[in-house]
């Protein structure tokens, strides 16, 4: 006599076990995922705000007119700023008041 082949109930708990331990260890990646982003593009604000400061007691003045003069200036400081300006991780461009004399944060 040939046993009937089919999937035993044991066999379709074992596949669900292995797929709740796989969706257990992928799922948080994909969560904090943004949250790394956000924390990387308001350390870039904030270092960005920092170079405003350093712009302006290089120049012995206020800050810079434009934020293509801040570009200038952060790209010209190849030690510090390999990759030249920060970019924002979502690909938006920061936005430099000048009246402000800073860069201003955004939402995501």
């Amino acid at each position: 006599m040939d046993a009937e082949k089919g999937i035993t109930l044991l066999e379709v708990l074992l596949l669900l076990l292995i797929l709740g331990l796989v969706a257990a260890a992928a799922i948080p990646s994909f969560v904090y995922s943004g949250e790394t982003r956000v924390s990387e593009c308001r350390s870039n604000i904030a270092l960005l705000n920092a170079e405003i400061g350093h712009y302006a007691a290089q120049s012995g003045g206020g800050p810079p007119a434009t934020m293509a003069d801040l570009a200038k200036f952060i790209e010209a400081d190849k030690e510090r700023f390999p990759n030249g300006v920060p970019r924002c991780p979502y690909g938006r461009p920061y936005d430099y008041d000048p009246a402000g004399g800073c860069i201003l944060a955004h939402r995501h």
